[in-house]
């Protein structure tokens, strides 16, 4: 519960003004309220103790228990900075301090004065508007300060100003002598100079006004003067100001008077008052002075700086000097200075037309004044770009290089240089515009800061010597290209939209080059909601958010009147650091870039497709946060949608109607073909069949064995112990005894090793009997295999094969099973990314590339099905089925994969790409290519490393890249050989626990390189 009777009263880190003289009434005749004096100086502090009255430092302890409870906090200003304590819950007394011509508060017109006022309204306006008494001394002030400070009827109270009111007989505090003791006889004339601050200029005031202080100072003694020089708290540190105080400090006729005193004090000893346009000179008015010298020597100036509300010669009294040297005339005939008696009552009637003298009226309105309840809005401004729209390119560069593209594409007299360097040509010219800018106000007279588009074409174009034909082409590609590349941003949209729908108060605010026109199309291509909104463009009127001036514009224009201002943007300084200062509330709008993937991926091929490409990936990383759908969607795709696509387009462009895809590397495959064919609306067929090496090897096999199941590349080169060889020659253990029975010793050798590989491949290709059982298993098994492909393949469309890489030795297995179903002169088909063999005979094989960068990691993402590569077929109610052996598998990724591949062709192909095939291209190249080069990627170590696959024939299933164990590690130190069965050692060294890729890294670091260190470590090897 708030104390009434308890008040707070500040004025700055003074004693003075208004407060100071309410302060001194109510503690001499308001004894019910208890009144502190509150300020930072401890001088000012103990002052005021000393006269016996209550007062705090305003950090103390005791201060912050006392604004706990008061009630009232008397103050001569609206305050910027109001306690925490005081919980909306105290009324604030503001008798301001002075009266007058100026426009002040929300009505200021200079930019630094703006900036702390505007900011103290956005922080304090609710407060100021419910909680704010406020003293006006006339209806003409009382109109003034309405509007200016934006009060209602409710707030005011009409009185006189207590500094004007009080009776200073009734305190003394021995000022009057600092007069008394300069003054060199009764008939000298006291004079005060009291000029208010210049917004134009704080620099060098003193020396302008006081010209020559020496004809002044002969000037003075001659007309017997006492001259006060009492400078306004902006300009009492003018360094010329400091000097002549310092050199005449001891003048007889000048004193420079000491804050620290109250002038107020001293009013009854002014004879003359030289004033300008500060409000001093109505005080000195109603404290009864009315002799005045208008000191106006740069009164066109000030009022081109700051208008004045009023005529100033209507509304003052006194002769004009208009010049130093008319100053020093005025002074010359002081004392035959002219009384506008007239004239004085109707300014005091018009400026004091309430001065009462009735303190017990001020206190009283105060003690019953209700804090109102008005409840203010809130204010929500948002930055446009990468806040509520973004570009498909992320980057504004990738802008640029749609224009180089489009040129490119254009028959133009453009020099060959602008078209292939633009993008960097365009930004070279906006930095130079912006530059000029900056540097060039004075020369220019003109503070605007913000650029306009067509000043970077004319810079261009005056660069490069371009008729206005081509510089109106790059105008018209750049307005294009930001047209068809405007989406909304999503998360930023959401809220804007919501906020509109609930009927808040929005408007835009953004530091942008381009037209209003333009900006406002892009708005309405997203909601033409958003194009209703009031926009704020630094291009309009020069002032950026960056500099706050386009802060303080849209506060002048909405005539500011919220509780808050929440202001979202996503760049740290414009939309974050600067609001905040001004007590708006930002809301960061995280600003996406590019990550190491994507950079290299743009920076590769830059061109706009890339930036689009680029940007699809960073989008969807950004909304989609795990890592491993991210790996699926940026990194797999790269491998096989490029080439399914040309697969499908060639398909149709050689007239196949059907593509078959054999397992198990054809299920993805296939997947990813279906949805391009569906996204695409391609008429093709496809169907999937069940087929392998072992499944299809022996079975064609019709009048010979292969040479290349004999090779060392064929069915032996997987072999690492008893049992896989016996697969590999298709044997029982038995059949294997009565075949080799040379061979038999090896059944008990745990491992085979190259040696012993050869041993059973030559003994095997050299084996008559053997190679006679094969022929006849191979004709036994191929009648299962040639019903199952009569029944799965229709011979009567044209038809193709999808594969992804291989020698093609499988491949023609298949087409020996073909030929031998249909026809000796049969054409068997089939698309690879890469294939080792080319078109021969009746096989023809399509390749989507000659790039040699190693594919054998993709079967590995392929293995990762449910199910193992068939080893054959059996038949179920007379059908031919392949044999399916289920087996263990990366269930995530593999869900990933059905469902992110489609996702990232539904949302690629819907990109506007320029050229389509060449941005597929260099997507499948970078991925092959960045597999091999970044093998210690971080999503690569998590998702592909630890995928198993036995690549060879009969080989079992492994990790690609298997972590190195301590065990492994310290056989390894040791001098020991330890089988690494890894594909990639960066990628097993990654995996590996920290401390062996430390002992790795050292080793690489202080021994490898070094030979002495390698020589002994070999000795303690051994």
């Amino acid at each position: 519960m708030r104390d009434k009777k308890l008040w707070i009263f500040n004025a700055t880190n003074d004693f003075a003004g208004n407060p100071k003289w309410l302060y001194i009434y109510i503690n001499m005749y308001r004894k019910d309220i208890k009144a502190y004096w509150m300020c930072d100086d401890v001088d000012v502090i103990n002052m005021i103790k000393k006269m016996g009255f209550n007062a705090e430092l305003y950090s103390s302890k005791k201060a912050e228990k006392i604004k706990e409870s008061a009630g009232v906090f008397v103050v001569h200003q609206v305050k910027e900075h109001i306690p925490d304590k005081f919980k909306d819950e105290v009324v604030i007394l503001n008798l301001w301090h002075g009266i007058g011509l100026k426009p002040i508060e929300r009505y200021v017109e200079s930019p630094s004065i703006k900036y702390r006022t505007y900011r103290k309204y956005i922080k304090y306006n609710s407060i100021y508007r419910n909680n704010q008494l406020f003293l006006v001394t006339s209806q003409f002030m009382e109109n003034h300060f309405s509007k200016m400070l934006n009060l209602e009827n409710d707030q005011l109270i009409k009185s006189g100003y207590p500094s004007v009111m009080f009776n200073k007989v009734d305190f003394k505090n021995n000022t009057n002598e600092i007069i008394k003791s300069k003054k060199s006889n009764k008939h000298t004339k006291v004079a005060l100079y009291a000029p208010t601050f210049r917004d134009y200029s704080m620099e060098g005031f003193f020396g302008e006004a006081i010209s020559d202080i020496d004809l002044l100072t002969k000037s003075l003694k001659e007309n017997n003067i006492l001259l006060i020089f009492k400078m306004h708290y902006l300009v009492r540190e003018d360094l010329q100001y400091l000097n002549i105080k310092e050199k005449y400090s001891n003048n007889p006729n000048i004193i420079f008077w000491d804050d620290k005193n109250d002038i107020y004090e001293v009013f009854d000893e002014i004879d003359i008052g030289i004033v300008d346009y500060s409000s001093i000179y109505y005080d000195l008015l109603a404290a009864g002075v009315n002799k005045f010298v208008r000191y106006i020597y740069d009164f066109e100036k000030y009022i081109s700086n700051r208008k004045l509300i009023g005529d100033y010669r209507e509304n003052t009294t006194g002769i004009i000097a208009k010049s130093f040297e008319d100053l020093l005339n005025v002074l010359g005939k002081i004392n035959k200075l002219e009384v506008d008696t007239k004239k004085i009552e109707y300014i005091k009637d018009k400026f004091w037309g309430y001065d009462d003298n009735d303190f017990e009226g001020i206190i009283n309105k105060t003690l019953n004044f209700k804090i109102k309840e008005k409840k203010l809005s809130t204010l929500y401004s948002f930055d446009i770009f990468d806040t509520i729209l973004q570009r498909k390119t992320l980057r504004p560069e990738g802008i640029f290089y749609f224009v180089k593209e489009k040129l490119l594409r254009t028959s133009t007299n453009i020099p060959s240089y602008v078209i292939q360097n633009y993008p960097r040509v365009r930004i070279q010219a906006e930095n130079y515009v912006r530059d000029y800018y900056r540097k060039s106000q004075y020369i220019r007279n003109d503070k605007r800061l913000e650029i306009d588009f067509i000043d970077i074409i004319n810079r261009i174009q005056s660069t490069y010597d371009l008729n206005d034909y081509d510089s109106k082409l790059l105008y018209d590609l750049e307005i294009e290209a930001e047209l068809l590349n405007i989406e909304k941003r999503d998360d930023g949209y959401e809220e804007i939209t919501r906020l509109i729908d609930r009927g808040e108060k929005v408007v835009l605010i953004s530091d942008m080059y381009l037209p209003k026109s333009i900006i406002k199309q892009m708005l309405k291509s997203v909601n033409p909601k958003l194009e209703r909104l009031p926009i704020y463009l630094s291009s309009e009127g020069g002032n950026q958010k960056s500099t706050s001036l386009l802060y303080l514009d849209v506060f002048e224009d909405l005539k500011y009147d919220y509780k808050n201002w929440i202001h979202y943007g996503d760049n740290n300084n414009a939309d974050i650091n600067v609001p905040k200062r001004l007590n708006i509330i930002p809301i960061k709008q995280k600003l996406l870039d590019f990550n190491n993937y994507e950079s290299q991926f743009v920076n590769r091929n830059k061109n706009y497709d890339t930036y689009l490409l680029g940007t699809l990936l960073a989008r969807f990383r950004n909304k989609n946060k795990s890592t491993l759908e991210y790996y699926v969607f940026g990194y797999i795709s790269s491998y096989f949608v490029p080439y399914v696509h040309w697969t499908i387009k060639k398909a149709i462009k050689e007239e196949i109607e059907t593509l078959y895809f054999i397992s198990r590397d054809g299920e993805l495959l296939k997947k990813i073909a279906d949805k391009i064919i569906e996204k695409k609306n391609y008429d093709i067929k496809t169907k999937y069949i069940y087929g392998s090496r072992k499944a299809w090897r022996i079975p064609s096999f019709i009048d010979e064995i292969d040479d290349e199941f004999y090779s060392p590349f064929g069915n032996f080169s997987g072999l690492n112990g008893y049992k896989s060889m016996l697969d590999a020659l298709y044997l029982t253990e038995q059949e294997f005894i009565e075949l080799f029975p040379d061979l038999v010793f090896l059944k008990d050798k745990e491992t085979f090793n190259h040696k012993t590989k050869e041993l059973v491949r030559l003994t095997a290709k050299y084996n008559k009997k053997y190679n006679d059982h094969l022929l006849l298993k191979a004709s036994k098994d191929r009648e299962i295999v040639i019903e199952y492909l009569n029944q799965e393949i229709d011979f009567n469309e044209k038809f193709a094969f999808v594969e992804y890489w291989g020698r093609g030795y499988t491949q023609d297995c298949l087409h020996r099973l073909l030929r031998h179903t249909v026809t000796d002169t049969f054409d068997t088909t089939f698309f690879y990314a890469r294939s080792i063999y080319q078109s021969s005979g009746n096989i023809i094989r399509y390749n989507y590339t000659s790039k040699m960068t190693s594919l054998i990691f993709v079967e590995s993402i392929f293995a990762n099905i449910p199910y193992k590569s068939v080893s054959g077929y059996q038949y179920d109610n007379n059908k031919a089925i392949p044999v399916i052996e289920y087996k263990d598998y990366n269930k995530k990724l593999y869900s990933s994969m059905n469902k992110l591949l489609s996702e990232f062709i539904e949302m690629f192909y819907s990109l506007d790409f320029i050229e389509l095939d060449e941005i597929e291209r260099n997507f499948y190249d970078f991925g092959i290519d960045y597999f091999k080069n970044k093998p210690d990627d971080e999503l690569i170590i998590k998702y592909f490393a630890p995928l198993k696959d036995a690549v060879i024939l009969f080989e079992p299933e492994i990790e690609y890249a298997p972590a190195i164990t301590y065990k492994m590690a310290s056989k390894k130190l040791l001098g020991k050989k330890v089988p690494l069965r890894t594909k990639n050692k960066t990628m097993s060294i990654k995996r590996s626990p920290k401390g062996i890729q430390i002992i790795y890294k050292m080793y690489n670091k202080y021994i490898k390189q070094n030979k002495i260190l390698k020589t002994i470590y070999k000795i303690i090897k051994k």
